[in-house]
């Protein structure tokens, strides 16, 4: 990228449809396709435009498959510019209606995953055979968290690692967004005759937890599966004892396509 001054920040916000453009990416990352739909945009217009927005440093672009996502990242001049901008987009009602249709759209979209997940809760646990392995190791990761204290299991699925953790563990919280899911995880537990388990139905990127209660959370192989995953590690570390332990475990950065298009995959992995 080119050395940008601070002219060049001002021109790049001097167009209403990027300042509208960066108005939705201070709030979540999106692709072009996205932004398109919500700001009713052609998509040769939507891609010049963040052209210009990352020239001049305002935004940042990651590379997801085939597809290019966008989020704002300003530093410097360019967060002291927008600062005084932001100030005054209230008072535009096109700024609040972009609010409202992205809201709906995140939204839609975490209840589009919640009823994929749904259907897919019988047969989850042959599907994640055939694409992560039998779990091997997953009972060495009860041995990464506090013994006899309460540990949360987050997006617990179908409660692969409930009997691990149960069995070295005072208290296992299992946590899941999709009540299929957590309803499968029940069945295991009750056969397997575990009643150290309890079950709670929430979103991980607001947990139905206090702070500061729990010694321990592990999230194995689901930070992928979020759209936010830095708002997940932020609850994690709200819901966490001073003296807790977290434990995460999940893809290196991949190019496994299939994962993202079949496997409701939203990052292609982790640097």
């Amino acid at each position: 990228m080119k050395e940008t001054t601070p002219l060049s920040h001002l021109k790049a916000l001097a167009d209403p449809s990027r300042l509208r453009l960066l108005h939705l990416l201070e709030a979540h990352e999106l692709s072009v396709g996205e932004l398109t739909s919500l700001l009713g945009m052609t998509q040769s217009r939507v891609s010049g435009h963040l052209a210009v927005l990352r020239e001049a440093g305002l935004v940042r672009d990651r590379r997801q498959g085939t597809s290019s996502y966008y989020a704002m990242e300003p530093s410097g001049d360019h967060a002291a510019i927008w600062d005084a901008l932001r100030a005054r987009l209230p008072e535009d009602p096109q700024y609040h209606d972009d609010t409202q249709r992205l809201t709906a759209y995140l939204a839609q979209r975490r209840e589009r995953n919640r009823e994929f997940f749904d259907r897919a809760s019988e047969s989850w646990n042959g599907n994640r055979s055939e694409s992560l392995g039998h779990g091997a190791g997953l009972a060495a990761l009860a041995g990464l968290l506090p013994q006899n204290r309460v540990v949360l299991d987050l997006g617990t699925g179908t409660g692969t690692l409930l009997p691990s953790l149960a069995n070295h563990l005072g208290r296992v919280i299992a946590v899941d967004s999709s009540s299929g899911m957590l309803e499968q995880a029940k069945v295991r537990m009750a056969e397997l005759r575990i009643n150290n388990v309890s079950f709670i139905h929430g979103e991980l990127e607001s947990l139905p937890i206090p702070s500061h209660s729990v010694d321990g959370v592990v999230a194995n192989m689901v930070l992928h599966h979020i759209a936010e995953p830095a708002q997940v590690l932020r609850e994690i570390a709200r819901v966490l004892r001073p003296d807790g332990r977290g434990v995460i475990v999940d893809f290196s950065a991949h190019d496994e396509q299939w994962l993202l298009e079949e496997e409701r995959h939203l990052w292609a992995g982790f640097d």
